[in-house]
């Protein structure tokens, strides 16, 4: 394989339990890496994790293990553990387009005073309208403190290693597997933007999310979204107000109360119902995280797989 002149980047995937899901990620990323690349896979929480090891093992993936469940903590332990300066983060339903690497680093080197590039997450077509993790704008974009809506996903992100250090990686009382089981990757980028960085939309960066949930899931997954939001909201209330301006606008009336009305207007009984657990999950959050501590931008306290 002819070498592309760019930097390398370490590509993190975090897995629990689903093979079959992260055989068919690796092999996508397969066909995009390069030799010079790094590609990890840390495994959290599985009950039975040999498959998993099995299907890393395979595709030439060095597989770590976190010591517990949560994605937070195994996407902290991949970076912590990279080699390479460019992190970049997959997860195990993500199917990477062939130029998706390239066009990652060269986002990444674009624009080294950067602290992130998210990438473009469509939903294939046939595969429904339940979307849950997508980016699909055509253009680039530039993010800054005060910019709203979908800013990336940490289901296609990169970010320099430095950075994440920086601002101590994700929240691990935040996302799947921890106390607030969602909003650790808004919440990571709310931190990084705090501090005066900007960050940029790469849509060439382009991969498409498996739509595997069905729809009780897609209905019941939006409960856990809203305590993950409420729970971020409870945070930036504390330590940038500015920030949680903005959020507010967009979690609770934007992606909340509007589109519950709206659903409802509409007769979409489905998308109400989600929308009603996702208003009814941010109280739930906000009112469970308030009285945690937040230091040095982390709840600390008891680490607990539910709230």
């Amino acid at each position: 394989m002819t070498e592309p002149e760019r930097a390398p980047l370490s590509v993190i995937v975090p897995t629990c339990g689903r093979p079959d899901l992260l055989d068919g990620a690796l092999s996508s990323l397969r066909d995009s890496l390069a030799d010079i690349d790094e590609l990890v896979v840390v495994e959290s929480g599985s009950a039975q994790p040999e498959p998993v090891w099995a299907v890393a093992r395979r595709h030439g993936a060095t597989l770590l293990v976190a010591d517990a469940p949560g994605v937070s903590k195994a996407r902290n332990l991949g970076w912590q553990q990279a080699r390479h300066d460019h992190v970049a983060f997959i997860d195990d339903d993500i199917r990477v387009q062939p130029g998706w690497a390239n066009a990652m680093a060269a986002g990444l080197s674009a624009h080294p005073g950067a602290a992130f590039v998210s990438g473009r997450i469509d939903l294939p077509e046939g595969q429904g309208t339940l979307a849950l993790t997508v980016k699909d704008d055509d253009d680039v974009q530039e993010f800054d403190r005060r910019s709203g809506g979908v800013i990336g996903h940490s289901a296609n992100l990169g970010m320099h290693r430095a950075v994440l250090a920086a601002v101590g990686g994700f929240d691990e009382m935040m996302g799947p597997g921890s106390r607030w089981p969602a909003g650790e990757d808004p919440d990571l980028l709310d931190r990084v933007l705090a501090t005066g960085a900007h960050g940029w939309y790469a849509p060439d960066a382009a991969a498409h999310h498996e739509h595997w949930r069905r729809v009780r899931e897609y209905v019941v997954l939006q409960h856990g979204y809203g305590i993950g939001s409420g729970a971020r909201l409870a945070k930036l209330i504390r330590t940038d107000r500015a920030r949680f301006r903005v959020v507010l606008a967009d979690d609770v009336w934007r992606w909340g109360v509007a589109s519950l009305f709206r659903e409802l207007f509409k007769r979409d009984w489905l998308r109400a119902a989600g929308s009603l657990l996702r208003v009814l999950g941010m109280g739930r959050g906000l009112v469970t995280a308030t009285f945690v501590p937040v230091r040095s931008g982390h709840f600390r306290g008891r680490a607990s797989s539910s709230s």
